[in-house]
């Protein structure tokens, strides 16, 4: 027969359920809809890579590179207020999913002496994570 009194175990089970809330916060702020995606969480992931030198939202300020917001649709190298290299002004298309899955399995070869620190992705499946991504979060 278990000797701890009720009140004790209730006590304990008491602290140990809301050390689990503690510990493991409610996931109500998580979009299910995204998780599901593993190309979307895969993007996310890969976006990190892009961070560092482009913002994203429609009113942020550039950094080393452009803003990406609304970037689908429009003309490579045309940014207002932004400065582009010369290989990036004569640069002559209009983003689409396709055009960025060029650019992004080799850069320098789509855009020659380009400046961008960024070597690519060979995996078909990474190009495809990362435009899926952009797409949700750039779009206007």
């Amino acid at each position: 027969m278990n000797k701890t009194p009720y009140c004790t175990r209730l006590i304990i089970l008491v602290f140990v359920i809301f050390s689990v809330f503690t510990i493991f916060p409610p996931i109500s702020h998580i979009n299910f809809a995204h998780a599901a995606d593993k190309y979307f969480l895969r993007g996310q992931k890969l976006f990190k890579k892009c961070i560092h030198c482009h913002t994203y939202k429609a009113a942020q300020t550039h950094r080393i590179g452009p803003n990406l917001y609304g970037m689908f649709g429009r003309k490579a190298g045309k940014v207002v207020d932004f400065y582009f290299s010369e290989a990036w002004k004569n640069a002559n298309f209009i983003w689409t999913e396709k055009t960025l899955d060029n650019y992004l399995l080799d850069p320098h070869k789509m855009i020659p002496n380009n400046r961008m620190p960024f070597d690519g992705l060979s995996r078909a499946s990474d190009r495809k994570a990362l435009i899926i991504y952009l797409k949700k979060i750039v779009q206007p």
